[in-house]
């Protein structure tokens, strides 16, 4: 019997190894895109996501009045109502175009993590294949610092990650979005600290479990070209503070330490699935969320208003520049048009000899 097609979603909060995963199938055979992100400073491996799939994420969180960085309450939304229909369209036609004819293929975006029910979707009906969930997972604390050195690096860009308490809200939200929309019957999770660690091992797993042929020479490739100890460059003896919301903190160990569990078996159940926030009291965060938004939107308020005077500045000495320049085509002007100028060109071109 020939063997369907299979397509991945690789998930995970922001931060949390999936770039690694995602590096790990792409070595499997597994197709992740047309054009894929340039590697920089905050991957130097690479990221493995689809620029133009990416880009499409942004636009369609644009329009449910959210960003990657939103930690807040992120609402069910009704994917199948009549406003998300130009985006469902569009997204078809771009899973259409990359994978129409791929046996194995893949899409890595921490944002699938929210977007996961639009998603399925869009997949159930642009291919015929079946479906999988890759989700990564890495300690809190990591995160929380990998996050911090993004901002401290680009505060224009990475808002989030000036408060570490805001970063762990992220984390958190996009874990809880992400295991409500999977289905566990065909979820792995993949503990980024032991790909790093024992990369032949993580491997060999994924492609058993996903039932793919894993070749010496793809094993090799990739533990030479993508593994090496400094990619946890976010692991500490000291850990990150957690005098702020003590209950966040012990409810995300408590997650993770969960999720380190159903990383080590071979298949996962419902009910396992379910039981990953039994006995945390959830709703005891909503002052948490509502009191950290208070801060991000103060701020996010601060830098547009930063952000603004210094493109009034730029214009401004556009402007003066500008001025300058007119001032000065209008004396060069002023200068060849006197009758004087005329002559002296009238000499030079005819006796060239005397300005050789």
């Amino acid at each position: 019997m020939k063997q369907r097609n299979r397509f991945l979603f690789i998930l995970g909060p922001h931060r949390s190894g999936t770039s690694l995963i995602a590096s790990a199938l792409h070595s499997l055979g597994v197709s992740l895109g047309n054009r894929l992100i340039e590697p920089n400073s905050d991957n130097p491996k690479g990221f493995f996501e689809d620029e133009e799939i990416v880009r499409f994420n942004d636009r369609l969180l644009r329009s449910m009045n959210l960003s990657w960085d939103c930690f807040g309450f992120i609402w069910e939304e009704d994917f199948a109502a009549q406003r998300f229909k130009p985006y469902h369209t569009v997204a078809v036609a771009l899973v259409k175009e990359r994978f129409g004819d791929c046996r194995a293929s893949g899409l890595k975006d921490p944002r699938f993590c929210v977007l996961l029910p639009f998603w399925k979707r869009v997949i159930s009906e642009a291919l015929d294949v079946d479906v999988s969930y890759v989700l990564g997972i890495r300690e809190p604390d990591h995160c929380v610092r990998s996050q911090r050195t993004r901002h401290i690096n680009d505060s224009d860009f990475h808002l989030l990650g000036r408060r570490n308490i805001q970063s762990l809200l992220l984390w958190w939200t996009y874990l809880v979005k992400a295991l409500d929309a999977v289905d566990p019957q065909h979820l792995v999770v993949v503990n980024y600290a032991s790909l790093v660690e024992a990369p032949e091992r993580e491997i060999d797993r994924m492609a058993r479990l996903l039932e793919f042929d894993l070749s010496q020479s793809a094993l090799e490739g990739f533990c030479r070209d993508h593994v090496e100890p400094l990619l946890n460059r976010s692991q500490s003896k000291d850990r990150v503070d957690r005098k702020q919301s003590p209950l966040l903190w012990s409810y995300s160990e408590t997650l993770y330490k969960r999720l380190c569990v159903l990383a080590g078996n071979d298949s996962i159940h419902a009910a396992e699935l379910s039981a990953l926030l039994k006995d945390l009291d959830v709703e005891q965060l909503e002052p948490l969320y509502l009191s950290e938004l208070q801060y991000m939107y103060g701020y996010s308020y601060k830098k547009v208003l930063s952000l603004r005077h210094r493109l009034i500045r730029t214009i401004q000495e556009l402007g003066d520049v500008q001025g300058e320049y007119y001032a000065l085509r209008q004396a060069h002007e002023s200068v060849v048009n006197t009758k004087g100028w005329r002559f002296l060109v009238f000499i030079r071109q005819c006796a060239k000899w005397l300005f050789r």
